[in-house]
């Protein structure tokens, strides 16, 4: 025989309640996120309402800044691209040095030592050349793996 006990207590009075019944619990949360480098539009508001003129002063300085990194990215841009240039040119000019020596010792008589000289001034140049050329393709497909 099974006997149906009600889930709650039920008060024998009426218009009384249990402490269960008329205690509820509302918990509401929220939370906000923002990445970025200017503050969110409320948060700008509410400093202008604290300090007039601050959401121009924060603005003023995000382009100050702005235009400071962009400056400051380009002189390096122009240092590697100099870095660059110049590092060929010193390469280029051992590698055709060693080539040139040692077609001169070849001329004078000296073979052996002309083609070690040569020939390591050549093995330089292409080897320097294939690693340039690996790496390059190595970053540009880290670069597409990166816009995936």
């Amino acid at each position: 025989m099974k006997k149906n006990i009600p889930s709650k207590p039920q008060s024998n009075t009426p218009g009384s309640s249990n402490k269960e019944d008329s205690a509820s619990h509302l918990l509401i949360s929220q939370e906000k996120f923002h990445v970025g480098p200017l503050p969110p539009a409320e948060l700008l508001q509410k400093y202008e309402e604290i300090y007039p003129g601050a959401a121009e002063i924060i603005f003023e300085q995000f382009k100050e800044q702005s235009s400071h990194r962009i400056y400051i990215e380009n002189k390096v841009i122009d240092s590697n691209i100099k870095n660059s240039k110049q590092g060929l040119n010193f390469g280029f000019t051992i590698g055709m040095t060693t080539i040139v020596g040692g077609v001169v010792c070849i001329l004078m008589g000296h073979e052996i030592g002309g083609l070690i000289l040569s020939g390591s001034g050549l093995t330089s140049l292409v080897s320097v050349f294939i690693y340039g050329k690996k790496t390059r393709q190595k970053e540009l497909e880290e670069k597409k793996e990166d816009l995936k």
